[in-house]
Parts: structure tokens; C-alpha cells; sequence
């Protein structure tokens, strides 16, 4: 089973997170050999890799790492308590294509927050 995932993506969620913490995970990142790393709007620091695992399912491992993001950034950890330590969210993707097009989407569960991606290939 060959899927090429390479390509740039973007990248869209939603949370269920209710508290005081800005979320500003979404953007665009480019896939190349299963692993991308992007700098978001906050300068939190991505770093995720993606494994395809079956013709429609794509395991993903994101480290986010708020080191160098703005000074009033926080990652939260899973009892929602805020963080400037890396965090590590997985999750199993479903995978959906038709030609060129792709596009993964799925949940995080972290803690009590639900996560809600998606990622759309552009072309």
C-alpha cells in the first residue's frame, strides 16, 4: 500500500476546551516524508509525524512545544491546568482521497478536552 501524504496542508480545529487559555492551533503545514514542523500564530512549535497504517487510516504523533511561544501562552496538560512544558497528542486519522485530494480528520481526547481536526491537502 503505497499513499504519498506529502503536500501542504491545512490545517483546521475546534475544541471543547472552555477555559481562558487563546487556541490558535490552526494554520498551514507541509507533509514531507511523514513529518512536518510548522511555528504557529502563538510561536508554539509543532513537530508531528504520520504513519498511513491502512487505506484509510493515518496514525499521528504532534509534540507541541511552547518554549519560545509568546510570553502569555500556555499548553494546557490533561487536568486543564496551563503548561509552557511539551505536549504530545496522538490519534488515529481517518484518511479520505479521491485523485490528488486528501484529506485527514478526526478527534484528540486529551485530558477532558476533545480536539476536532482536520487537515486538507491543497493543490
Amino acid at each position: 500500500m503505497m499513499i504519498d501524504l506529502d503536500g501542504t496542508y491545512l490545517i483546521s480545529t475546534t475544541s471543547s476546551y472552555q477555559g481562558p487559555l487563546q487556541k490558535n492551533s490552526d494554520g498551514l503545514t507541509e507533509i514531507r516524508n511523514g513529518r512536518t514542523e510548522r511555528t504557529d500564530k502563538d510561536g508554539c512549535h509543532w513537530t508531528s509525524t504520520f504513519k498511513v497504517i491502512s487505506e484509510q487510516e493515518v496514525e499521528m504523533t504532534s509534540v507541541a512545544d511552547p518554549s519560545n511561544a509568546h510570553e502569555d501562552f500556555a499548553l494546557t496538560l490533561p487536568n486543564g491546568s496551563p503548561t509552557r512544558e511539551s505536549v504530545t497528542y496522538t490519534t488515529i486519522l481517518r484518511l479520505q482521497r479521491k485523485n490528488d485530494l486528501i484529506q485527514l480528520s478526526g478527534q484528540i481526547q486529551y485530558g477532558d478536552e476533545i480536539i476536532f481536526l482536520t487537515m486538507r491537502k491543497k493543490n
